[in-house]
C-alpha cells in the first residue's frame, strides 16, 4: 500500500506499526492472535471470524464462476483511475461504483424494495475497517476480505429478516450481536446503539424498532474496527486484556479529537485510532474501559 511521509510525498509500500515498509502493491495480512482467543472483557468475536467469515468463499455467493472474476471487476475499477494504478488499490468511491454498478454482486444484496444503495460514506466505513495502514486505499487482499464479511453479515441478516423486508427489529439485533457475534456489551452499550441506528416505524399497524441492512453493517463494521483498536491497545499498555486503556491528552474531559489518517507518526494515541480513518473520534482522559470507549466512541 501506499503512504505518505512528513513532507506529504506519495512512497511506495507503506508502513506497519514498527515503520517497516512493505514492497510496492505488497499487502500483510494482520494476524490478531485475540481472534482466536476468547475474553471475558471482549468477548468471543474472533471466533467468528475465524469459523465463519474467513472460510466464506465471496465469488461463489456473487455466482461467479472464479475467484478470478470477482478480482476482475477489481481490477477494471482499479484501472478507471491513474492514481489507484500507482498504488494497486482503490479508494471509497472506487468501492461505492463496485457495489453498486457490478450486476453479479448488486443481485446478490437484495430485499423486498430491490437492491440496496451502498452510500460513499457507509464504503468509506467499510474501508476504514480493513485499511490497517491507514493509507485510505484499499488493496484486492482487503477488498476480498470485506466481501467475505459482507456475504456473512448479509446471511445472518436474512436469518432474522423473516419477512425479506430488509428490516430486522432491535431485540434480533442485540440476539445478533450477544449470541451470534459475541460481543461482550453492556445494557449501556447495546441502549445506545439502538439509538442511533434503529428507526420507529409503523409495521403492521403498530410501531416497531426496526434496522435496516446499511445500517446493520455500519454497526458491524464499526463493532469489529474499535474492538479491534481498542483491545490491541489494551494488550500493549497491559500486556493482556485488561478492558482499560489509557489516553493521554492534556484536556481532562472528554475531547473530539481530529485524527490525520495520513501521518503515521503521531503521538501512540492517534496511531492506534488511525487505523479506523474516521474524521472525528471521542477520546475519554485516562483509563477508559472499552464499554465506555464504545458509547462514547462507536455509536
Amino acid at each position: 500500500m501506499a503512504y505518505y511521509n512528513q513532507a506529504g510525498q506519495y512512497q511506495a509500500g507503506y508502513q506497519q506499526g514498527h515503520g517497516q515498509p512493505a514492497q510496492h502493491g505488497q499487502y500483510y495480512q494482520q494476524q490478531y492472535q485475540h481472534y482466536q482467543q476468547p475474553s471475558q472483557q471482549y468477548g468471543d468475536y474472533g471466533n467468528y471470524f475465524q469459523q465463519s467469515v474467513f472460510s466464506t468463499n465471496a465469488w461463489q455467493a456473487f455466482q461467479f464462476q472464479t475467484p478470478n472474476e470477482l478480482q476482475q471487476v477489481f481490477q477494471m475499477e482499479l484501472q478507471k483511475n491513474p492514481a489507484n494504478g500507482r498504488r494497486h488499490a482503490i479508494q471509497a468511491e472506487d468501492l461505492c461504483n463496485i457495489m453498486n454498478n457490478c450486476h453479479t454482486i448488486r443481485n446478490f444484496f437484495r430485499c423486498h424494495e430491490g437492491y440496496i444503495h451502498w452510500s460513499r460514506e457507509l464504503c468509506s466505513i467499510m474501508l476504514s475497517m480493513l485499511d490497517r495502514s491507514g493509507d485510505g486505499f484499499m488493496q484486492w487482499n482487503e477488498f476480498q476480505e470485506l466481501q467475505q464479511c459482507l456475504v456473512q453479515w448479509y446471511q445472518m441478516f436474512k436469518q432474522f429478516d423473516y419477512d425479506g423486508s430488509g428490516y430486522i427489529e432491535a431485540n434480533e439485533l442485540v440476539n445478533i450481536v450477544r449470541t451470534q457475534f459475541k460481543y461482550n456489551l453492556t445494557p449501556q452499550s447495546i441502549e445506545t446503539l439502538l439509538k442511533r441506528y434503529s428507526r420507529v416505524i409503523m409495521w403492521g399497524g403498530q410501531e416497531k424498532c426496526l434496522i435496516a441492512f446499511d445500517d446493520f453493517v455500519s454497526v458491524s463494521v464499526r463493532l469489529r474496527a474499535y474492538t479491534d483498536a481498542f483491545r490491541k491497545r489494551d494488550q500493549l499498555q497491559n500486556g493482556g486484556d485488561s478492558g482499560t486503556c489509557t489516553f493521554a491528552y492534556d484536556d481532562r474531559n472528554i475531547s473530539v479529537a481530529k485524527i490525520d489518517t495520513t501521518d503515521s507518526n503521531k503521538d501512540s494515541t492517534c496511531f492506534e485510532l488511525n487505523h479506523l480513518n474516521y474524521s472525528f473520534v471521542y477520546i475519554i482522559q485516562s483509563n477508559t474501559s472499552i464499554h465506555d470507549y464504545y458509547i462514547t466512541s462507536v455509536f
